[in-house]
């Protein structure tokens, strides 16, 4: 017997994750926001292969996870297709379900948060549902496990029927009508009289698909097709389409669906303060800069015992192994090297929970729809913003989740802008040197740092757009669920899958890369720190930021960096010397910068801006598929942080 696969999709923000993961028992990352699932995931039922679809609202073929989740469902031909609703939105929602039906696929509806539907006091007949949609409904609340063993009895129950019944959705009949007559031209030619799919690729034409177009024209008299049919489609023909669509659903509403009039709703509430137009940017900015705060305040006794230990371990290894060249590699090269990235994840894992919290709360997704409203005044998509949210975990699915915007040139103004937001690899440099600089004011420094990003890349987008990738304005569409007080397990789970991705980095990248930088430091043996191969190879780079009154260790960091940001605190360590504990770290680099706080400033603003590492380069490519793309973005990223870097310090009376 052949191995069975079934599909999971759905809109965005349903809890579609959340399904996948009671279904396989993956733990795979969970939000309460829109577009976390940029690619399919897989896991097993049983002996049954699951895969989880990217989150969409259409099947279109422009926006590209619209595109990666039909082409599955086309080629690819799951034995069974689970659509995923919102059970509270159920009108928004049922809109990609007739879609899924006017394909040749067995579909199960998956009527999602009915926990929340309960305390609506909402009423849905899932007999009736089942009536018009001609598939079978069942309804679960998955964050809570409920009727899971359910959906799975009936997933094994759908599998074992061998053919596909006759359960298509019927519009009216003069939309029935036009189909009809487009799939009468289409059987005149021998390549679709045995087509499966000839409603669909009727109704596809009925809406011009550029896509479906294209691979008629590939076939032979493909372009003598292509003139009937356009003798007979008509300019109205996707608005009636749509407009047949939107009916049946209000019909299905009308007479399965019923919900309180009046009823007080918190989402409703909290959203007059968060979405207000005067407020919600001002809310999130003070959200954002608590974030840092609480990083800050919580992580400082984590740090200290960390820095304990490392220290106390130095000294134990000197002792047992004296002076020598292993003993300043396992002490120079791995402890304070490596070791003075390890003393800062407490700040990232605790920024990763406020961060899970946030999602998972459905803040995050208000967030991005409160600054659409000013990024559309700049002619901007609003999608972009939701990838700068991204990228404050990580820039490589931040660009990745630029797939979901339609337009191409929009979804390559979101990638290069992407590397301005501060992702979480520059902050253990942030940290250290604003702890240093300013002491009690650190948190609000890198806060700034933060925000910047934000202003640079929103500003850097209008640019490109203008200037280099004019397109027109597209649809931002987002869904904003209710509210959910997020549980332990799950937001714990988030802080700790991104945490383990920053430590499987550490301990890959960062660790040969540590190793790389302790034997340029040392070699050639007994000579001065200022004759290594690192400090003449940083000599040599150095006259390149004179301007910018960056000494040669710094030079070196900004180098490194380009490996991964994070090594830039472990160059400083190991140029520097520093075999005891990071405090006497922080005051040594701040001489390199000159004493100068506004110096030191800059140096951020240039680790902030400046071309993202190598993996993200590697991500570039490979979502734009160009290699001048790709050099651009390296580019741009250098002359906008050599820039900004220079200005901060000509507006801070470095040149005065």
């Amino acid at each position: 017997m052949s191995e069975q696969t079934i599909a999971l999709i759905g809109n965005p923000n349903v809890g579609k994750t959340v399904v996948f993961n009671a279904l396989t028992g993956s733990k795979a990352h969970v939000a309460n926001w829109p577009g976390v699932t940029v690619e399919k995931k897989t896991g097993k039922m049983d002996n049954i292969t699951v895969v989880d679809l990217p989150g969409t609202y259409s099947l279109t073929a422009t926006a590209i996870d619209d595109l990666i989740a039909r082409n599955y469902i086309l080629e690819d031909s799951p034995q069974l297709v689970i659509d995923i609703l919102d059970a509270t939105n159920l009108e928004r929602n049922l809109y990609l379900g007739l879609l899924l039906k006017e394909i040749n696929v067995s579909v199960i509806f998956v009527l999602n948060m009915m926990d929340i539907v309960r305390k609506k006091k909402i009423q849905i007949d899932l007999k009736k549902l089942e009536k018009y949609l001609k598939s079978p409904v069942i309804s679960t609340a998955a964050i809570n496990d409920e009727g899971i063993s359910d959906l799975k009895k009936l997933i094994k129950q759908e599998l074992k029927s061998s053919s596909l019944k006759d359960d298509r959705v019927l519009y009216d009949e003069e939309i029935e009508s036009r189909i009809t007559q487009i799939k009468d031209i289409l059987t005149k030619y021998d390549q679709f009289q045995k087509d499966d799919n000839l409603r669909w690729i009727s109704i596809k034409i009925l809406e011009k698909d550029e896509k479906v177009f294209e691979k008629i024209r590939e076939i032979p008299d493909g372009e003598k097709i292509i003139g009937d049919i356009e003798k007979l489609v008509k300019k109205e023909d996707r608005i009636l389409l749509a407009s047949a669509r939107y009916s049946y659903i209000s019909e299905i509403i009308k007479n399965c669906y019923k919900s309180p009039r009046n009823h007080f709703s918190v989402s409703g509430f909290l959203d007059q303060f968060f979405l207000d137009k005067y407020l919600g940017i001002p809310i999130f900015l003070v959200i954002l800069w608590a974030m840092f705060e609480f990083t800050f305040q919580v992580a400082t006794p984590f740090m200290s015992l960390i820095e304990l230990i490392q220290e106390k371990l130095g000294v134990l290894i000197i002792n047992l192994l004296g002076e020598s060249l292993l003993s300043s590699f396992l002490v120079d090269g791995l402890i304070n090297g490596f070791g003075s990235i390890i003393i800062f994840l407490p700040n990232i894992f605790l920024m990763f929970l406020v961060l899970s919290f946030l999602e998972d709360s459905g803040y995050l997704s208000r967030a991005a729809f409160v600054m659409d409203r000013f990024m559309y005044k700049l002619g901007l998509h609003g999608r972009s913003f939701v990838s700068l949210i991204l990228g404050f975990g990580c820039n490589i699915p931040a660009i990745m989740s630029a797939r979901s915007i339609e337009s191409e040139k929009d979804r390559l103004v979101t990638i290069m802008i992407n590397q301005n937001i501060s992702c979480s690899a520059r902050l253990p440099v942030y940290i250290l040197i604003a702890g240093v600089v300013w002491r009690e004011n650190a948190g609000g420094i890198v806060f700034s740092l933060y925000l910047l990003g934000i202003i640079v890349g929103i500003s850097m987008a209008l640019i490109l757009q203008k200037f280099v990738l004019k397109s027109e304005r597209s649809l931002f569409l987002l869904e904003l669920g209710d509210y959910r007080f997020p549980t332990v397990k799950y937001t714990v789970i988030h802080m700790w899958e991104r945490g383990r991705e920053f430590l499987k980095k550490a301990g890959k990248i960062i660790l040969v890369t540590v190793i790389i930088l302790w034997f340029l430091q040392v070699f050639p043996l007994g000579s001065s720190p200022n004759e290594s191969y690192l400090y003449t190879f940083g000599k040599f780079i150095q006259p390149i930021f004179s301007p910018l009154h960056f000494g040669v260790i710094a030079v070196i960091g900004i180098i490194f960096g380009f490996i991964a940001k994070e090594v830039v605190i472990s160059a400083f360590a190991l140029m520097l010397g520093v075999s005891e504990s990071l405090p006497s770290l922080g005051p040594t680099i701040f001489m390199e910068f000159g004493s100068s706080p506004v110096i030191a400033y800059s140096f951020l603003v240039f680790i902030l801006l400046y071309t993202p590492c190598v993996a993200a380069l590697g991500t570039i490519y490979q979502e734009t598929g160009s290699k001048k793309w790709t050099i651009f973005s390296v580019l741009y990223g250098l002359g906008l942080a050599y820039f900004m870097a220079f200005l901060v310090q000509l507006i801070g009376g470095v040149y005065f």
